[in-house]
């Protein structure tokens, strides 16, 4: 049976996530860095106090950070817009040194009908390979899928990288939602399972990226543990992203996987 407490996080903007991470014991996934601009050098004290504040409330012993998304695009044409995301991913990791946090979640950037997929794999290669050049073997990023259709491109591109710090952050509720029936999130598991460290669990509808709760969606939740038990390493983490975070606390508990 998959026990995961000692692996369990909490995104912090879910409803009284703090909270429910003190009463339930796991752990939280700073999403406090999102938005690139609250890591400017103005807005970065007031940051880290809040950061922290919540960690202690938390009684957390271990954190992940959620890093900037907006405007991260690792395949980007323009190079001066690949500059620009590089730096802010390098205040976020600055941020992680602060707060003495080893594991950063990135998002892919993949936008449909701009760039082709062969070319984001290439250059997600280089980017990601690129940014983590000059950091110390202790810290690892895990690449999350958004928009992607199929997990054949984040393949490829996990293929291309060799830095054994470099690994996949798959969300369950962003595959649902932007594959087709024939593909579901149970496949996706399966084919980038060798580079899988981390999950972000939310349940939709097929209809819209709701962050619903585990019982509220087409993904059979308890299919999807199953899964991740046969193919997945044994040391993979997991992050609730469900708006309504407690009532998958309690879902988790009562199946006995905390």
């Amino acid at each position: 049976m998959l026990y995961i407490r000692e692996r369990l996080y909490i995104a912090t903007f879910q409803n009284n996530a703090v909270a429910a991470a003190s009463e339930y014991k796991v752990n939280i996934e700073f999403n406090h860095t999102c938005i690139s601009e609250n890591l400017d050098p103005e807005n970065r004290p007031a940051l880290i106090e809040e950061m922290r504040r919540d960690y202690i409330s938390s009684g957390a012993v271990s954190a992940y950070l959620h890093g900037p998304f907006t405007e991260i695009c690792p395949a980007a044409i323009d190079a001066k817009a690949r500059d620009m995301a590089l730096a802010r991913l390098e205040q976020a990791y600055k941020v992680c040194r602060t707060m003495g946090i080893h594991n950063m979640v990135v998002h892919n950037g993949w936008l449909p009908y701009i760039y082709f997929k062969e070319w984001q794999a290439e250059k997600g290669c280089i980017f990601w390979t690129d940014f983590m050049k000059d950091k110390p073997d202790d810290f690892h990023i895990y690449i999350e899928n958004v928009l992607e259709d199929e997990p054949f491109m984040m393949l490829e591109m996990m293929k291309k990288i060799t830095d054994p710090r470099i690994g996949i952050c798959l969300d369950t509720g962003h595959a649902n939602v932007m594959t087709a029936d024939n593909l579901p999130v149970e496949k996706w598991i399966e084919v980038l399972s060798p580079y899988i460290g981390h999950f972000h669990l939310h349940n939709n509808f097929a209809d819209a990226d709701s962050h619903g709760d585990f019982d509220s969606g087409t993904m059979k939740m308890d299919s999807l543990f199953t899964t991740i038990e046969k193919h997945c390493r044994k040391d993979v983490t997991f992050t609730i992203e469900a708006r309504d975070c407690h009532s998958c606390l309690e879902w988790l508990s009562l199946r006995g996987y905390i």
